[in-house]
């Protein structure tokens, strides 16, 4: 084999594992369940249910908007960003609470009813970046 045939066969051995990583699907790294939110009383943080399986490593972006019912629908009440680096031995706390899921203590929600939206952007070592996007049930805060 010459040095030419095999730096061609080098670099297609390179662009098809990175084809191949970008085929793969979100769950190869994160498989993400259910949101659930309990109800609260104002001043509380709710706190929540949820199932999720970090598969592999990997690092994502995510962001927790608080939607809250306003007389013509779902308006946006408050977005939370952050990043972060997920493996497979990384637990979520014994607690979990809207506080911890937003990074932000306290919430100060006034009474009304909300839901979250989750939204994590993967970012492979290689390929392109993926989405997982969760919605919560409706959740109510009380005076």
């Amino acid at each position: 084999m010459t040095w030419g045939k095999f730096i061609i066969t080098a670099w297609g051995v390179v662009l098809a594992l990175s084809l191949m990583t970008s085929a793969l699907p979100t769950s190869w790294w994160f498989q993400a369940g259910e949101v659930r939110v309990a109800d609260a009383s104002a001043g509380d943080c709710p706190e929540m249910q949820f199932d999720r399986e970090i598969n592999r490593p990997f690092k994502a972006e995510w962001t927790v908007t608080i939607m809250a019912r306003a007389s013509y629908g779902w308006a946006t009440y408050r977005t939370y960003r952050g990043a972060n680096d997920y493996r497979p031995e990384n637990q979520l706390p014994d607690r979990l609470d809207l506080c911890w899921w937003a990074w932000a203590d306290p919430l100060h929600l006034p009474p009304g009813e909300y839901r979250v939206n989750t939204l994590w952007r993967i970012h492979p070592t290689q390929g392109r970046a993926r989405e997982v996007r969760r919605t919560s049930n409706t959740f109510e805060v009380t005076p």
